[in-house]
């Protein structure tokens, strides 16, 4: 189920919890992350994302058709994404408002290498 953006904002009082929510979750922000450098075919996009965030070795789930799915819906009601299918393949981009998170999210691949 994709979340209401109306909803979220009457919930959340605060802009640095109401990006979060947007942004975050499992796999939000590297679905967002490998988009930055350019459109994506769905296939390609769930393999670097899946890459980019699970330790095989380790990992006990993966990122499945319907997850990813469900995330780009999201993404895309919250218009930061959008979607062309062309015959018989879906591309993702980021739209402008979904260019103006990539600062954030090269932030916070940052701090992420720095401290954990």
């Amino acid at each position: 189920m994709t979340p209401d953006i109306s909803k979220i904002k009457k919930q959340v009082v605060c802009p640095v919890e109401l990006a979060l929510r947007v942004l975050g979750g499992k796999w939000r922000g590297s679905i967002l992350y490998q988009l930055k450098d350019g459109p994506l075919r769905f296939n390609a996009l769930k393999k670097r994302v899946q890459n980019a965030v699970v330790d095989y070795d380790d990992a006990d789930n993966f990122l499945s058709n319907k997850v990813l799915s469900g995330h780009l819906s999201a993404l895309i009601d919250f218009e930061l994404i959008q979607k062309e299918t062309t015959e018989n393949q879906s591309i993702y981009q980021l739209t402008e408002k979904g260019k103006s998170a990539v600062p954030l999210l090269l932030a916070l691949f940052q701090w992420g290498e720095e401290h954990l």
